[in-house]
């Protein structure tokens, strides 16, 4: 039957199940079996595919198009996820279709519920419906990636020690695609026709965090990484702040050497790498910088308590610190514009998003991201007015707060009433908004209180004719009209007061001169994003 009558029983609304996943991939260290982990995920009913609420995982024969369902349940009970070890022989694993359904689903869910529990909030698709992961899919491994628009995942193969081994057995790869079409679905526009190259390393940078920190969070992990570094060290040698760094970054290059992930830069940066035509390579650079963030949280975590701590002690420290970056990452998308954002949002949304959640960063976690951050050229974010609302100063609440965490027109009005943040948005006002989203949020603030807010973000697109264009904004260009946009973030507190903003206004001159720059440098970003605007694959050959 379509749907058993079997019920959930006892199962309670939030409750979580553990499930075995590869560790980091289904190739072991010296020849030993690989490393296994333990995600917590949320219980769900699941069919045969296995397929549930938000994944379908789809799973082909070796030999033709032919997909094969398996089952991770309980025979007759829907609700019921048995999770089973992974085969210690290579061969066997490999041919293993029920646990290469079950890792791709575990990691699948884990990497949406560390999003979702972060945010308080569901996340959507882009466009609604499943997201389908073909976990072993007729497709090279470079061709691995997520595609825009079909809410399709495919995996490929790698070649390696003479068997091919299925790009979905590595957990960062797995992580990572979803966590493209997880940004897809939270905001559109970084990743439509308008966005530009940073919106595109944007993405690709989040993405290679998600998956390098998710990875990185399992203890396990990290106490390989040590040892292994630990290995070249003679007895008695400490382990300090050098090994620490050589891990961190040889796990990543680790990760690197499989093709779909980045190399972080260790070395020098490259001074324009802003401009750098490639958004993998931009967003590299990021990727080092919070690298180096988690390494100098690490160490001075390590010193708090001191030198007598194992290396399991140790291991289980970095996984800490992993996590929380992590979170802070992605609690900073939420205080983000929804449309041309830049690295420095980025900054002020982790660091605003960590001061209302953290009021005393007694770890110095806002400041080591600060330092970091600026060490590659991005200038640090003032604390003096970073929520942007001091700026509009008696505003009015003509609003009911029961439609504004719903009704985009509650939002809408609030701006149109309000003339100075009207202003500031600079919005055209013949022209419609293009889009307004209103999103909820809970999330649990240090002295143990639940925190409701809302989210509400609008996006204006106005169409310009080329002599509209350069009258009203300075644009040069031989195009019979051209496209610029907007927007904003509004966050509201449990009261409907305004308490954030993030605003990039439409109708800005200097600032939409700066995107467009000229024909040629438009048409130069259009070039080179083409590759990656709607397939989000591996660069590696």
């Amino acid at each position: 039957m379509a749907f058993p009558k079997k019920g959930p029983g006892d199962i309670k609304a939030g409750q979580m199940v553990s499930v075995t996943v590869l560790a980091e991939g289904p190739i072991g260290v010296g020849g030993l079996p690989p490393l296994t982990a333990q995600v917590r995920i949320p219980v769900e009913r699941l069919r045969r595919g296995p397929t549930g609420h938000r994944y379908a995982i789809h799973i082909r024969k070796w030999r033709g198009t032919t997909v094969s369902p398996v089952s991770l349940t309980l025979q007759g009970d829907p609700w019921h996820l048995v999770s089973q070890v992974p085969p210690q022989d290579l061969r066997e694993l490999l041919d293993d279709t029920r646990f290469l359904a079950q890792h791709v689903y575990g990691v699948a869910m884990s990497t949406l519920d560390i999003f979702e529990s972060t945010l308080g909030r569901r996340m959507p698709w882009n466009p609604e419906g499943r997201v389908v992961l073909k976990a072993r899919d007729r497709v090279t491994a470079t061709e691995t990636g997520y595609e825009r628009g079909t809410n399709v995942i495919r995996f490929g193969s790698v070649d390696r020690m003479g068997y091919k081994v299925p790009t979905a057995l590595y957990r960062d790869i797995v992580a990572h695609e979803v966590t493209h079409a997880i940004l897809d679905g939270f905001r559109p526009a970084w990743a439509d026709q308008l966005a530009t190259m940073e919106q595109l390393a944007m993405h690709e940078a989040l993405a290679d965090l998600v998956a390098i920190l998710s990875v990185f969070s399992s203890r396990e992990v990290v106490f390989r990484q040590l040892e292994a570094a630990a290995g070249c060290f003679q007895a008695g040698e400490v382990v300090d702040d050098d090994l620490l760094l050589r891990s961190l970054f040889d796990f990543a290059r680790d990760l690197f050497a499989r093709g779909p992930l980045r190399e972080p830069f260790v070395g020098a940066i490259p001074d324009n790498w802003q401009e750098l035509p490639e958004p993998h390579a931009r967003g590299a650079v990021v990727v080092g910088a919070v690298l180096r963030a988690v390494q100098r949280l690490w160490s001075e975590r390590n010193t708090r308590f001191g030198d007598h701590q194992s290396l399991q002690q140790k291991a289980e420290s970095g996984s800490i610190v992993a996590t929380r970056v992590l979170r802070m990452v992605i609690r900073g998308l939420s205080y983000m514009p929804p449309v041309d954002v830049g690295w420095r949002d980025l900054l002020r949304g982790i660091v605003a998003a960590d001061l209302d959640m953290v009021p005393e960063d007694n770890y110095g976690y806002r400041d080591a991201i600060q330092a970091e951050f600026s060490a590659i050229g991005i200038r640090r974010v003032s604390l003096h007015n970073i929520s942007g609302v001091d700026n509009y100063q008696g505003l009015r609440y003509p609003i009911r707060l029961s439609a504004l965490g719903s009704d985009p027109q509650e939002v809408q009005r609030f701006v149109w009433e309000n003339p100075r943040l009207l202003d500031a948005a600079r919005l055209e006002r013949r022209t419609p908004l293009s889009s307004t989203r209103v999103r909820t949020s809970e999330r649990v603030s240090p002295d143990g209180f639940i925190i409701s807010e809302i989210g509400a973000s609008f996006i204006q697109t106005v169409r310009m004719s080329r002599k509209e264009a350069y009258v009203r904004l300075g644009l040069k260009t031989r195009r019979d009209y051209v496209d610029i946009r907007g927007g904003g973030l509004l966050r509201f507190d449990a009261g409907g007061r305004l308490v954030y903003a993030a605003l990039k206004p439409v109708m800005d001159r200097e600032r939409q001169g700066l995107l467009f720059g000229s024909d040629q440098h438009h048409d130069a970003e259009e070039a080179a994003s083409s590759g990656v605007r709607d397939k989000f694959h591996g660069t590696g050959e």
